[in-house]
């Protein structure tokens, strides 16, 4: 291990929601925090904590994703940002897999890296 003192890789890996989300469902619906993507997942995975009845559009605005003091009531009166409208078990379905297939896939691919990293640790 003392070979490796001092030294450090950091590799942030993609997320693929919103390619999953595209794939799946309407890009045009506005998705943010509690959304129609979310509200599947819970409605798939979960659906005895969804509460059906307290779904609806809160009519959100598109939040500035890039401020660290990002406050959703600024945007939502509800916290709900986006439209969670459009959400269903079977959506919910679609996008579980999507997400499960496409995160595999990028952790094979960081594997598949593994032997770069070390030369490139080594090398440093």
């Amino acid at each position: 291990m003392q070979e490796y003192a001092g030294k450090a890789i950091v590799h942030i890996p993609h997320h693929p929601f919103h390619e999953v989300w595209c794939t799946h469902a309407d890009p045009n619906i506005p998705g943010g925090h509690a959304d129609s993507f979310t509200t599947s997942l819970g409605l798939y995975k979960h659906p005895e904590c969804i509460r059906e009845e307290l779904i609806e559009n809160p009519d959100s605005s598109e939040p500035d994703w890039d401020d660290p003091g990002l406050d959703f009531t600024n945007y939502s009166a509800t916290g709900v940002i986006g439209d969670p409208t459009h959400a269903s078990e079977e959506l919910g379905r679609k996008l579980w897999k999507g997400s499960v297939e496409a995160i595999a896939a990028e952790l094979q691919k960081i594997a598949g890296q593994a032997a770069e990293i070390r030369e490139a640790v080594m090398e440093t």
